[in-house]
C-alpha cells in the first residue's frame, strides 16, 4: 500500500502532496491489525513452547514425564484459556521497532520529495512551506504535525511500549513460564 500510494503521488506532478498522508491512514489500520495478531501468536507460542517443554523433551531424554512433579499438569488449566500473553500495547510497539517505524519514516521522506520536488524543484524552504499547505492550514502547521506524529510513534515504540524482548527468548511477562 505504501508502495502504491508513494508511486503514484511521485509519479503524478499533478497529484496533490497530501496524497501521500493515506499511506499512514492505511499503514495505522494494519498495524493495529498485526499487533492484534502478535498477541494472540503469542498465547499459542507459550502453548507450544509449553508443550515442547513437559512432554517432547522428557520423551527424547527418556524420561518418564509422570515422575516429579509435571510443568504440564500445573500449568494445564492455564492451557484452555484465550487471554493473550502479551499486552496489546507491547505488540504495537515491537511491531513498530521491527517494520512500521521503518514504513513510516519512508512515507515522511517521500512526502518530503513530494513538496521538494512536485510540481517543480523548489529554490528555497519558504517555498516547501508554502507548498506544504493543507485547505486552511498553513504549511508550517501541516509540517510541524507530520514531524511531531512521527516523533510521537517513535517515542511511544522505544521508551513506552515496553521490553524489548525477544521473540525467542523466555518471558517473564507471561503466565506461562517456559
Amino acid at each position: 500500500a505504501t508502495a502504491a500510494v508513494i508511486s503514484f503521488a511521485l509519479g503524478n506532478p499533478e497529484a496533490p502532496h497530501y496524497v501521500v498522508h493515506l499511506a499512514p491512514l492505511m499503514t495505522v489500520c494494519f498495524l493495529l491489525l498485526e499487533a492484534r495478531r502478535l498477541t494472540f501468536h503469542r498465547l499459542w507460542q507459550d502453548r507450544v513452547m509449553l508443550l515442547e517443554r513437559a512432554l517432547v523433551r522428557p520423551a527424547i531424554e527418556g524420561v518418564d514425564p509422570t515422575t516429579g512433579p509435571s510443568e504440564l499438569a500445573v500449568l494445564a488449566p492455564q492451557l484452555g484459556a484465550t487471554v493473550p500473553t502479551m499486552r496489546l500495547r507491547q505488540a504495537l510497539a515491537r511491531r513498530l521497532r521491527r517494520v512500521y517505524g521503518f514504513l513510516f519514516g519512508v512515507q515522511l521522506v517521500a512526502w518530503g520529495l513530494k513538496l521538494t520536488n512536485h510540481p517543480s524543484p523548489a529554490d528555497s524552504t519558504a517555498t516547501i512551506v508554502a507548498r506544504a499547505h493543507v485547505g486552511i492550514a498553513p504549511g508550517e502547521v501541516v509540517i510541524g504535525a507530520a514531524i511531531a506524529a512521527f516523533v510521537g510513534v517513535m517515542a511511544f515504540a522505544i521508551f513506552l511500549g515496553g521490553s524489548g524482548d525477544s521473540e525467542t527468548t523466555p518471558r517473564e511477562d507471561s503466565d506461562v513460564h517456559v
